[in-house]
């Protein structure tokens, strides 16, 4: 294999090793909308309460800003690390 061939499989890698770790990071997030799931299964048919409807609604809001913290947090540090292996591997 050539060097530029094995350059481009080490960049290629590196980038897809940094995209993956940052899937699973925000899968990880994502995981808290799981027990909103199994709060909702329970419920059946009929009114709700005020406060299961205002708790259901507070476990979104944090759920949701979880996984946009986690989305945030990730593209600040993939974009660098992505461009590091550009410069770095050339």
């Amino acid at each position: 294999m050539s060097v530029s061939k094995r350059k481009a499989v080490l960049r290629w890698g590196g980038i897809t090793l940094v995209a993956l770790g940052y899937y699973v990071w925000l899968g990880l997030a994502s995981l808290g909308f799981g027990h909103i799931a199994e709060k909702e299964s329970v419920v059946g048919s009929g009114p709700v309460s005020q406060e299961y409807h205002r708790a259901i609604i507070g476990a979104l809001r944090e759920a949701t800003g979880g996984v946009f913290d986690a989305a945030g947090l990730g593209f600040l540090v993939c974009v660098p690390l992505i461009l590091l292996i550009f410069h770095k591997v050339r």
